[in-house]
């Protein structure tokens, strides 16, 4: 399980190990077979790119046949796991070939790298010992504002964080439905191009929120979490 960058121009935020580690396979399976080479072409692999063997995951068929291509785990060879951006298996398809790899009595290396979610939990200054990560909420009304208030309640009750994300292209949408939904004095933390040049991460009241301009975050990837002190 190989983390790579958040953000494609920050390879220093890969640990030597984690490269050395992916320098030493030719098999990949991957979120996205361009970003993958890209971010691999970039750590100087000491193959050429083309003569890599890499699998693209497909995100809407779970049932994916992934056996043609992990057979050769059967016989001692390696393969890497890429995600479209920082640790692979959390948030995207990749835990479809950890799945394989049990199945077949094969070991699961997970190595170090960045997280944007974890990171985003770091900064808020929410509870970091009981959360949940929600991935992608309903997309349309009704349904997103009871979502988003049962989240709330929850987070109120228990103290458990509750952290989420959108596609970026939605981010307003997203922020102005929060900031219609919930209560005035809760906590929202909102972190953007985490680990980025333009990385903003800002926690305060859902009232202070209805003060921004929620067009800013428009197509910059970004983690939400409600929570409290």
């Amino acid at each position: 399980m190989i983390p790579c960058p958040i953000v494609d121009h920050k390879n220093d935020s890969i640990p030597a190990e984690t490269v050395t580690h992916a320098h030493k396979l030719t098999h990949f399976v991957v979120e996205r077979a361009r970003t993958a080479r890209r971010w691999l072409s970039s750590t100087q692999h000491p193959i050429a790119i083309d003569q890599l063997s890499i699998l693209e995951l497909d995100k809407n068929d779970s049932n994916q046949d992934l056996s043609p291509f992990l057979s050769c785990l059967k016989i001692g060879v390696s393969v890497g796991v890429i995600s479209e951006a920082g640790c692979p298996g959390i948030a995207d398809p990749g835990h479809r070939a950890v799945q394989y790899a049990y199945r077949n009595g094969v070991p699961v290396k997970p190595l170090v790298g960045p997280n944007s979610i974890l990171m985003a939990l770091m900064a808020s200054g929410f509870n970091g010992q009981s959360f949940a990560f929600q991935g992608y909420l309903p997309a349309k009304k009704p349904d997103l504002p009871r979502k988003l208030k049962q989240l709330e309640n929850q987070m109120l009750s228990s103290g458990q964080t509750q952290l989420f994300m959108e596609a970026p292209y939605r981010n307003a949408f997203m922020l102005e439905q929060i900031c219609q939904s919930l209560s005035p004095n809760t906590l929202l933390s909102v972190a953007c191009d985490v680990n980025g040049e333009e990385e903003t991460i800002l926690t305060q009241s859902v009232k202070l929120w209805q003060k921004v301009d929620h067009k800013k975050y428009h197509k910059r990837p970004t983690i939400f979490s409600i929570g409290r002190y």
